[in-house]
């Protein structure tokens, strides 16, 4: 009875069906990852919405846009890739964007050349802060925020700064009933 089950028109049918569909998903999504391919090896990545983009295209735009030195747009694209959830290149998109501000102060000569890197070298640093929150063993976001640092160090604190009570306070051994500091 299960051979003659097994020899019924319609079972090969529907087992090559069931073989045929991932196989057909597979070959179409290997098409589409070669045409995305060949938009960002010539560079034809410009007219497309970033919206339709996959993760690797709008990563590659973005690389693009700062080769070129469109810096706000290549900051903008790799602010757009961070801010999507689930995309394996956000780290990769705000270490770059910290590199941007990193090498514009640079390239300007530093804040002791100019004073208006200033805020770029601070969002740098911010940015590869937040990277080490994140990872603290990315050694290369480590290493550019030293470069950071020693391009504006940071302010030391005072010292005695919530170290010493407020003047007039009252300190409490002194005033605490029935306790004695053992002297006599």
């Amino acid at each position: 009875m299960a051979l003659k089950m097994l020899f019924k028109p319609w079972l090969p049918l529907i087992l090559l069906c069931v073989i045929a569909v991932p196989i057909a998903r597979s070959i179409l999504q290997l098409r589409d990852a070669t045409i995305w391919n060949e938009r960002i090896k010539n560079n034809q990545l410009t007219g497309i919405p970033e919206s339709s983009m996959p993760p690797e295209a709008l990563m590659a735009h973005a690389a693009a846009l700062d080769a070129k030195g469109d810096f706000e747009g290549a900051l903008s694209a790799y602010k757009r890739i961070e801010e999507q959830t689930g995309n394996p290149y956000a780290k990769d998109a705000a270490y770059n964007a910290s590199t941007i501000y990193l090498k514009r102060a640079i390239g300007a000569g530093g804040p002791a050349a100019d004073p208006q890197t200033i805020p770029l070298v601070e969002l740098a640093k911010e940015g590869y802060r937040s990277l080490l929150r994140n990872d603290p063993e990315d050694w290369d976001a480590r290493y550019n925020l030293d470069r950071a640092l020693r391009l504006l160090p940071e302010e030391d604190q005072d010292e005695n700064e919530g170290g010493n009570p407020p003047i007039g306070a009252e300190r409490a051994p002194t005033t605490m009933r029935g306790f004695t500091l053992g002297l006599p």
